[in-house]
């Protein structure tokens, strides 16, 4: 092998070496695209826990506007309201944290 082709050989080793460092570790390269897909695992996981709230949130809603049951029970479990044919006890503890 004469001296040209081995240092063809040489600058053909760098610059592959070159190519698979800028293939890891550029810009848009093998590191930012582990990291990218990381990142959207993470906001997939947040967009279904927000969607699983805002169905709750409209469930609510919904039994809110249409549920007559469900807006006595908020009334009087939330609110402390009472129907007019009852009676509310409370407690010597539960009068003195309401005045805190």
């Amino acid at each position: 092998m004469t001296r040209a082709e081995i240092a063809a050989i040489w600058i053909s080793i760098g610059g592959i070496i070159t190519l698979i460092f800028l293939i890891v570790f550029s810009e848009h390269g093998f590191v930012d695209y582990r990291a990218l897909k990381s990142k959207e695992t993470g906001v997939l996981e947040k967009l279904e826990t927000e969607k699983t709230e805002t169905r709750a949130l409209e469930s609510e809603v919904h039994s809110l506007k249409t549920d007559l049951e469900y807006i006595k029970h908020i009334a009087k479990h939330e609110h402390d309201m009472a129907e007019p044919d009852e009676l509310i006890f409370k407690q010597e503890s539960d009068a003195e944290e309401g005045r805190q």
